[in-house]
């Protein structure tokens, strides 16, 4: 059986998924949002690589740009991330 990660056993993966199910609402949703919380830091993280001149305002219209559609940064920030770059 093909794994979901190529660096897992069948055997690991088992447990693993096994543990998740196992695992209780709370702490199954904990896991997400620190997964989005480092996902979150990532993003910033190049977005600070790409821009190192950025303040914190600018690395706030960009980030917005990744998750939101160019429209609606436009309408919340008045900054078009096609104009300004992702």
């Amino acid at each position: 059986m093909k794994t979901l990660s190529p660096d897992t056993t069948p055997e690991a993966e088992s447990v693993l998924l096994e543990l998740l199910r196992r695992a209780p609402v709370w702490k199954r949703l904990q896991m997400i949002d620190q997964m989005h919380e480092m996902l979150r830091q990532l993003a910033i993280a190049d977005i600070r690589r790409r821009y190192p001149h950025a303040d914190a305002e600018e690395i706030k219209r960009r980030l917005a740009a990744r998750v939101l559609s160019r429209t609606d940064v436009i309408k919340a920030y008045g900054w078009d991330p096609e104009l300004e770059g992702y």
